[in-house]
């Protein structure tokens, strides 16, 4: 674990692994500065798997980044608190409360959190971890941890709800502690536990992703495409556009991409800036008002997200267009 000048690189724990000392002490890092507050804890569980526990504060506009090193897959869930996220251009996904996620060889770059911040832990598994698993995995179900073993390749974010069963041991991992041996042979435990649920829970998610989009799942997201362009102000949540859509968490992920090429975040946040952009050429509203009403609160962050979209500031956008 190493502190980088935005964040942190979860760095594979050199430290090694013999019969007399199996255990290895905790490691923690922080990082406070004008834009947000970051705590991390790792602790190397085996061999090519490590255990992090981070908490983020990012009320304003962050550049806070959670970076992998090359070839490690990363396996964590949300106990508390939400997030927006940034995997690439253009690319917004939701973290929330109760969610398991998956990724490899990528970024994660925090826009902002929710006032009182976002508490996750996560695994990093090398390929050689990644390769005992799959080697217990013979029919071989889990076809992205297969390519990453073999191949290393990365491997978009993934994520959903998490089960009971998955969220009852992540709740044990979160009041755990690694101070003794029992505590820490149970820690061990629960984490390979969780790591289980949360790979067949993976497995889920591609079958329905592979799945066709019927009549009534186009119906669906066109339902829930309506409101988001009916009203992009307001502050949606992976469960509330499920209700919308009628759909489970999956289907919606999965049929939602599958029609407009991006997640639900991705399409609110072009809505918003579309809608932005035309309310900044009726030159009616000032840049705060337009803010305001395309839902963001914090005049920087809505420049920050309009030129990344208009690849201008807002000001400059409205003084363009104004006769």
């Amino acid at each position: 674990m190493v502190r980088t000048p935005t964040g942190i690189l979860l760095q594979q724990e050199k430290a090694s692994f013999d019969l007399e000392c199996p255990f290895q002490a905790a490691r923690k890092l922080t990082l406070d500065d004008s834009k947000a507050v970051f705590r991390a804890e790792s602790l190397p569980l085996r061999p090519g798997l490590n255990y992090y526990s981070l908490g983020v504060l990012a009320n304003h506009p962050s550049e806070t980044t959670i970076e992998p090193e090359e070839e490690q897959l990363v396996i964590g869930f949300v106990h508390s608190g939400w997030a927006k996220i940034h995997t690439g251009p253009k690319i917004v996904d939701k973290l929330e409360q109760k969610q398991w996620f998956l990724f490899s060889n990528q970024t994660l770059r925090i826009d902002r959190t929710c006032d009182d911040g976002l508490e996750l832990d996560l695994f990093t598994c090398s390929r050689t971890f990644a390769r005992t698993i799959v080697a217990l995995d013979t029919q071989a179900n889990n076809k992205e941890l297969h390519i990453f073993a073999k191949e290393g390749s990365e491997l978009p974010l993934q994520c959903g709800r998490m089960n009971p069963t998955a969220f009852a041991i992540a709740q044990k991992m979160v009041n755990s502690t690694s101070a003794g041996f029992k505590e820490r042979l149970l820690l061990e435990a629960n984490a390979l536990s969780w790591i289980a649920e949360a790979f067949s829970q993976s497995i889920e998610v591609s079958r329905a992703s592979a799945a066709a989009i019927n009549a009534h799942d186009r119906d669906a997201i066109d339902t829930i495409t309506k409101a988001i362009e009916d009203d992009p102000s307001r502050e949606y949540t992976l469960d509330e556009l499920c209700v919308i859509g009628a759909l489970n968490e999956h289907k919606l992920k999965s049929a939602f991409k599958t029609i407009h090429g991006r997640t639900a975040f991705s399409y609110l946040r072009e809505v918003r800036m579309d809608y932005a952009a035309e309310l900044l050429r009726e030159d009616r509203l000032s840049v705060i008002q337009v803010a305001n009403e395309v839902g963001y609160s914090n005049a920087s962050h809505f420049a920050r997200a309009f030129k990344e979209h208009h690849n201008l500031l807002p000001k400059a956008y409205q003084c363009l267009h104004r006769f």
